[in-house]
């Protein structure tokens, strides 16, 4: 099954324009991983699945699609400076300079629940028991696969490996040889949803502490990568922090935050 020329620009403007995910360049990549997918959802062709895919009400057809052209790369703790950054500097400074309050994050590319699970530990452990403050977790994804494993909070034992003992004991509950899942305590502090970055609505609602949108941007070109900065930066607290992945960079970028060390930024 090919890829023509006329189905890859069809789709990858499609995706462009409503995810604002750069396809360029990636012709052979999508006729590889696709083609099988295509096959076995029952299409001869390119170009009557790309037709369905354009009408799909549900969101389901596009989300294989992220999932096949985008890593949903992660695992515990991964790039672990930035959970220490929330604990000594975000959550610490917070309790030092305020009587009690919420402490709102904003997960926004949570794929399987790696990340807000431990952002979750994280903030309980920096809280210490302390009653007076609370932390909020909103975990969004595209995918809403992803975003159905996350909720299970269900993990192998492989992907736990890489906590520390103590988190694995006093987080999580063996569900049987293989499996353990996270405590309802932690679960209660997340609430999963979906979002597209790329919309231009609901970025009004909340104004957040900080906002982890880490190793997405890989995926955007300058363009794309200035408006989700700006609505991100809209979407914080006055000196609230931005964290991205360490390999992305925003410093080249026309915007208004202050970079604050490699990978985090602060809302003037």
């Amino acid at each position: 099954m090919q890829l023509t020329s006329r189905d890859f620009t069809r789709l990858k403007t499609f995706m462009y324009n409503n995810y604002g995910i750069n396809l360029d360049k990636k012709e052979k990549l999508i006729e590889t991983r696709l083609a099988l997918i295509v096959k076995r959802m029952g299409f001869n062709d390119f170009s009557s699945y790309i037709d369905a895919l354009m009408k799909d009400k549900t969101g389901e057809m596009v989300a294989i699609v992220v999932e096949k052209l985008t890593t949903n790369f992660t695992y515990f703790m991964r790039e672990e400076q930035h959970f220490a950054f929330l604990r000594d500097k975000i959550i610490a400074n917070k309790m030092k300079t305020s009587t009690s309050g919420e402490i709102k994050i904003w997960c926004a590319a949570s794929s399987s629940g790696e990340e807000p699970y431990c952002l979750a530990m994280t903030s309980h452990l920096a809280l210490g028991g302390n009653k007076r403050f609370r932390v909020s977790i909103t975990a969004s994804d595209i995918s809403r696969n992803v975003l159905r494993i996350a909720k299970t909070g269900i993990y192998s034992k492989e992907k736990v490996v890489k906590l520390p003992q103590a988190w694995v004991k006093n987080y999580f509950k063996q569900t049987d040889n293989r499996n353990f899942e996270v405590i309802d305590d932690l679960k209660k502090m997340i609430t999963f949803k979906y979002f597209n970055l790329n919309d231009s609505i609901g970025w009004e609602k909340s104004k957040y502490d900080v906002i982890f949108c880490r190793n997405v941007m890989i995926y955007f070109d300058e363009p794309t990568k200035k408006k989700l900065c700006k609505r991100l930066y809209e979407s914080l607290k006055p000196g609230g922090y931005l964290i991205i992945g360490l390999s992305e960079n925003i410093s080249n970028l026309i915007n208004d935050f202050e970079r604050v060390e490699p990978s985090v930024y602060k809302r003037k």
